[in-house]
């Protein structure tokens, strides 16, 4: 039966098929309209919220994708297909601790489930979850090489540096012309603060794919942390006129006026990028952290306790609150967050740093001086080899 003859068709079987021939054909708005119309006659149809969800992703409209994805979820708890979409979602959300926690319960997962664990504990700065889970796939796949160029980047967070370039040059040698390795050789300059070579690679990834929203973006990034704060603006527009709905821009904005100390503004394009992405904790600590540079540290506070409140694993978010706990001289509740922070992440030197100036405050030395040692070692364990820094990378 054609999709025309059936229009007036009532069977949610049918409405359904129309919804998704619409979808395939990119007419996602309409596709919506049909499932819809699915629901109306058959409200628990786990395919049409399913179906649903992905049109809605298709538009940029991330809330409502999401509470779709969910409705799907409940109704059929273990498809991994509804899995997969929702789950990726809320990594592009930055909502890793739902996505962690739901993904840690699938029973019978696949090389896709446990790549989204992966992505999630790699965008935590989990890098060596990460590698666990990336290794398992390379077990099967030895020449995966999104795989192994994800494991890569990892590599580059523990400041694994020789070994991350054997990594990139396995995967050229598979594939001299990917240019999504090209992108994660960026990803990973950009990573050790060397932003004129990232941008290089970024260069390379953009003339093949013109206008890609998240390169795009890592460069503007890229130029903001050399002080090209026009050139960088520039970029964040263009991709602003493309995805007005889309959080990333309004905050990557808010970031640049942060950096050139224009705070007001900062938190005005911060508590956009908030309306867009609410659940967001990661720009819940961006304004917290503004608003601290204003000197309004109940606010700021405020928004460090909203933040954990979304994530209480979110090892920067207490870092901070612990920093504005000790503004305000309340260190013994500082020391607690510190502490918090370095349970979730030992391997950051700048938590054991703050706290070794809260315990230098009370007047505790020794403790201030053992946390300073752990400190000075961490940054010596990070320091860049020259052998990465001037091979292939």
């Amino acid at each position: 039966m054609g999709l025309f003859s059936i229009f007036k068709s009532k069977d949610p079987k049918k409405l359904l098929e129309i919804g998704t021939e619409y979808y395939n054909n990119g007419k996602y708005q309409k596709s919506i309209e049909y499932f819809n119309k699915t629901l109306n006659s058959e409200p628990k149809n786990p395919d049409a919220w399913y179906f649903k969800g992905n049109a809605y992703q298709m538009l940029g409209k991330s809330k409502l994708a999401q509470d779709s994805y969910e409705k799907a979820l409940s109704i059929r708890p273990n498809d991994l297909e509804i899995i997969k979409s929702y789950t990726m979602l809320l990594n592009s959300l930055e909502l890793f601790k739902e996505s962690v926690e739901i993904l840690k319960n699938v029973s019978e997962s696949d090389d896709e489930i446990i790549e989204i664990l992966g992505d999630a504990y790699l965008k935590t700065g989990k890098f060596e979850e990460a590698i666990l889970h990336y290794n398992d796939i390379l077990e099967r796949k030895p020449r995966y090489k999104e795989i192994l160029a994800k494991k890569g980047t990892a590599l580059v967070g523990l400041k694994q540096f020789d070994e991350a370039l054997e990594i990139y040059e396995k995967v050229l040698k598979i594939s001299p012309y990917d240019t999504e390795v090209w992108k994660n050789i960026g990803n990973a300059f950009y990573t050790v603060k060397k932003y004129e070579k990232a941008i290089q690679f970024y260069d390379m990834y953009l003339n093949e794919h013109k206008g890609d929203f998240g390169v795009t973006l890592s460069k503007g990034d890229a130029l903001r942390k050399l002080g090209k704060t026009n050139e960088a603006l520039d970029l964040y527009t263009k991709v602003l006129e493309k995805h007005i709905q889309n959080y990333e821009p309004w905050c990557r904005v808010g970031l640049l006026y942060y950096d050139t100390e224009d705070y007001e503004t900062a938190i005005y394009y911060l508590e956009l990028a908030n309306e867009r992405n609410p659940l967001n904790p990661s720009i819940l600590v961006k304004l917290g952290r503004t608003y601290v540079k204003l000197r309004n540290y109940n606010k700021g506070l405020e928004f460090m306790e909203k933040a954990l409140d979304k994530d209480s694993e979110y090892a920067k978010a207490w870092c901070y609150k612990g920093y504005i706990l000790n503004l305000l001289e309340r260190h013994y509740e500082a020391i607690d967050c510190y502490k918090k922070a370095i349970s979730i992440n030992k391997n950051d030197s700048k938590f054991w740093m703050h706290l070794s100036n809260v315990y230098k405050t009370i007047g505790k030395e020794d403790y201030s001086k053992e946390a300073y040692e752990n400190a000075v070692n961490l940054e010596n364990h990070n320091m860049l080899p020259k052998s990465a820094e001037n091979s292939v990378l």
